[in-house]
């Protein structure tokens, strides 16, 4: 959601989908795969994004760290915020097209039944 508000560049995309899932941490394959960016573009983003806080390493295990969203970053709190309101919004744009489709008047063909015309015998 948040992309579509922000664009379509690698920051953008690896913030979108951590604030969709911020109580979950992810290796930075698994990121790569979820929001549809490199593994080397995630690389080179990763020192910005623990510099500035936006996003916190949770552990290791075997050769893989975790990073997930940082919800303590006042920033990050309001991307959240924002994402759900972003969310929100074309729910009820989406209910509303709903509606107005369930409230289009489709006018049936009925066919109107007369009687058969009376035939005149040729004398």
């Amino acid at each position: 959601m948040f992309e579509e508000a922000f664009g379509d560049n690698p920051l953008t995309k690896i913030l979108d989908f951590l604030a969709d899932y911020p109580r979950y941490d992810y290796t930075i394959t698994e990121i790569s795969k979820q929001s549809n960016v490199s593994k080397p573009t995630i690389y080179k983003m990763l020192p910005i994004l623990l510099e500035k806080k936006l996003i916190i390493k949770t552990r290791e295990m075997g050769q893989s760290s975790y990073y997930q969203i940082n919800r303590a970053n006042k920033l990050v709190k309001a991307i959240i915020k924002f994402d759900m309101e972003i969310a929100k919004a074309i729910a009820e744009i989406e209910e509303a097209k709903a509606r107005l489709n369930d409230t289009v008047i489709i006018k049936r063909y009925e066919p109107v039944l007369t009687s058969p015309k009376s035939r005149v015998a040729a004398t």
